[in-house]
């Protein structure tokens, strides 16, 4: 049956998510301590009694005691399981550092911190070479010690580290290299790595597991853990399991009209998520009247609603304006006397300021005139 364990890395407790609207950022960090019990969950279906977890555990040094004492009970209530946490380039072991600041509060008892570069005894049948950070930027490889350790005759050999592999991620620039071939160098029966947020294979024994909660927009199989079976000299067994609470999806499309808009909402429909977990990033690009891009903004309010959280990108969209529409834009406001109206001699304005190439304020001109039409669309719909 082999030795089963989880392999999971880059939880980064504490990620402030600055950039996202407040009550959305303390939801973001919330799942990151939940992520704790996720895994846990995640450890018990398959079968394994251990998680290792390949660095940056939390997102930096000054973090709250609060939180990191949270953290340390999620994992003391997870009875059975043992946790072993490897410092990375977030949080190094570095002197008067976070580390020790979790020893001095204790560690609970199924909770291994392994902050030196020696064998640690996971089970009888398997050992831990750990490669622990001690700053962000060592400008070396950790794992090189890992070819000279020295373990019992039999014993599986499994690294633990966190870097990037050279001629992967960043190509050998990473502050922390790792060398591509260490699992066969050091005879490892597999090499778990952390850095690369997404879940990624180097070779047969080497993986990335990537984060268990994506913390962005971008398309790198984020989201999950790794339940990998060594036994002996055979192949590990690898497989991918969803862990993620929040799930980040990235959309393009092209519109050409504001029926475009109905596949959007079927590919929503269709996630695997609950619509009220998605965060959803959507870039248009393509061509739209004013009217229907008044439509759109009407639309995107609906959408909006249905989601966690909208970030939507029509800066490469097209938005023409018939004649027709800039002499009516008055009475679509509800305002009489649309001919000549305030509105419509502002629409004709900012129209001729965005067709003309040359002008310093085109892009300004453009955006101020799908505002003026969506506002105006707005009144009108509730009835002003």
């Amino acid at each position: 049956m082999g030795f089963r364990f989880i392999h999971t890395a880059d939880w980064q407790i504490a990620k402030p998510f600055a950039n996202m609207p407040a009550a959305l950022g303390g939801e973001l960090a919330a799942a990151r301590v939940g992520i704790i019990a996720r895994v846990a969950a995640i450890a018990r279906a398959e079968g394994a009694a251990h998680v290792l977890v390949a660095g940056d555990v939390f997102d930096g040094d000054l973090i709250d005691t609060v939180v990191i004492r949270r953290a340390l009970e999620q994992l003391r209530q997870e009875a059975g399981i043992t946790w072993v946490l490897l410092p990375g380039n977030h949080d190094p072991a570095r002197a008067g550092g976070l580390w020790e600041r979790i020893v001095r509060i204790g560690v609970p008892d199924n909770v291994a911190v392994l902050t030196e570069a020696k064998p640690f005894d996971l089970a009888p049948e398997a050992v831990v070479l750990p490669a622990p950070l001690t700053s962000k930027n060592p400008g070396r490889d950790p794992t090189e010690w890992m070819d000279h350790a020295i373990t019992p005759p039999g014993v599986l050999r499994i690294g633990l580290a966190h870097g990037s592999v050279q001629g992967f991620g960043s190509d050998g620039e990473s502050s922390v290299p790792l060398a591509r071939d260490r699992a066969e160098r050091a005879g490892l029966a597999y090499l778990a790595l952390g850095d690369w947020h997404g879940a990624k294979q180097i070779d047969a024994r080497t993986w990335y597991s990537g984060t268990p909660e994506p913390d962005r927009f971008k398309d790198n199989d984020a989201g999950n853990v790794l339940a990998v079976t060594v036994d002996g000299l055979a192949l590990p067994v690898v497989k991918r399991v969803a862990s993620a609470h929040f799930d980040w999806v990235q959309m393009t499309s092209v519109i050409r009209s504001i029926d475009d808009l109905q596949a959007i909402e079927r590919n929503v429909a269709a996630l695997a998520y609950a619509s009220s977990r998605v965060l959803l990033s959507l870039t248009f690009s393509g061509a739209l009247t004013l009217s229907e891009y008044a439509e759109l903004e009407s639309w995107k309010q609906t959408i909006e609603g249905r989601l966690r959280h909208l970030e939507l990108d029509n800066l490469d969209l097209a938005v023409t304006a018939t004649s027709g529409e800039l002499e009516t834009l008055d009475s679509l406001a509800g305002q009489e006397g649309a001919q000549g109206g305030v509105l419509t001699v502002a629409a004709r304005q900012l129209a001729a300021i965005s067709q003309d190439q040359a002008h310093p304020q085109r892009v300004a001109a453009d955006l101020a005139l799908r505002r003026l039409f969506a506002f105006a669309a707005e009144e009108r719909e509730a009835g002003v």
